[in-house]
């Protein structure tokens, strides 16, 4: 029996051909062109599969399930997408009944981050543990849960949502409306939005002129010894730090897999975090507690996928 593994963000689409043994042959990687529409992406999914298929010489009725990552909100168990951000039109989506008659194979959704979870506790940096937070820092935030084991996503696969929490009562204004997430502070975007505020008003910062710095901007800035620069990262992690604190009272973890391009930012981001996290938690709490690199790098969604299709499947053969 094989597998069929979908890793789908706006900008690429990811289609992995994998054994029963979970081991990928085949990836076909392809843009996903979703300023084209739900209808255009969908045929391009349906394509891609085919396409990986055909060249893993894999025909369709050999495939035991097909697992998708994606961004939410979604909802798994309806088998829905239901508004994300950077795939338009995509509003009330039955993904799951739409790719199930159009492969024929029993396919499956879940929101990318908690699909990225699944891989590195499967196969990457947290195999073997139970009790497991997955967060990525990039251009925004996200998160997966593992809890004893099993995925955890909330009544309706919302659950997760570690960016927006409020972090800053009245700080900057977050893409989903609120004031003071921690990811309109301390993402990719957050902190490149800092940097425009306050570099144009600092006419000593090296970031001062740069007319859209980004984050990368401001890290390059910090290590060139920019006091600007590391102010901002500063905040970003002393905010993170706080959000994670409060992960590890709610949820008890033994491991957080940290991930994303943020975090290249190394210890001018991680030791503010770091400090803040332990001051926002209970000792207790943290008793044991590692803070882990993902091993999966880009490829956990990938993978993750290719193991929620393998769970899934699993799970049929039980029920």
């Amino acid at each position: 029996m094989a597998f069929v593994g979908i890793d789908l963000g706006g900008t690429q689409l990811r289609v992995a051909v994998a054994d029963d043994r979970g081991r990928i042959g085949t990836v076909v990687r392809e843009p996903t062109e979703a300023a084209r529409g739900r209808d255009h992406v969908i045929r391009r999914i349906v394509a891609a599969v085919a396409s990986a298929l055909e060249e893993n010489r894999t025909p369709a009725r050999r495939v035991g399930a097909l697992g998708i990552g994606l961004p939410g909100p979604v909802d798994p168990a309806a088998g829905l997408v239901i508004s994300p951000a950077n795939l338009p039109g995509f509003r009330n989506v039955p993904l799951n009944r739409i790719l199930t008659r159009a492969t024929g194979i029993p396919s499956f959704l879940h929101h990318d981050a908690h699909i990225a979870a699944l891989g590195e506790h499967r196969r990457g940096a947290a195999r073997g543990v139970s009790e497991l937070i997955y967060v990525t820092v990039s251009t925004g935030i996200g998160a997966g849960m593992l809890l004893r084991g099993e995925l955890y996503a909330g009544a309706h696969g919302i659950g997760g949502e570690v960016g927006h929490i409020v972090v800053q009562r009245n700080g900057p204004r977050c893409r989903c409306g609120n004031y003071g997430c921690v990811e309109a502070i301390a993402s990719g975007t957050g902190i490149a939005n800092a940097a425009r505020t306050a570099a144009a008003e600092d006419v000593n910062s090296l970031l001062h002129g740069v007319a859209e710095p980004t984050a990368a901007d401001v890290v390059k800035a910090a290590r060139a010894g920019d006091e600007l620069a590391r102010q901002i990262l500063e905040t970003a992690g002393v905010y993170l730090g706080i959000a994670l604190g409060t992960l590890v009272n709610l949820f008890n973890p033994e491991v957080i897999v940290l991930g994303g391009s943020v975090i290249k930012a190394g210890q001018l981001l991680l030791r503010p975090m770091r400090q803040s996290m332990n001051e926002s938690s209970w000792a207790a709490s943290r008793k044991g507690l590692r803070i882990v690199r993902p091993a999966l790098g880009g490829d956990a969604g990938l993978i993750g996928a290719v193991e929620f299709a393998r769970l899934r499947a699993r799970h049929a053969r039980q029920a």
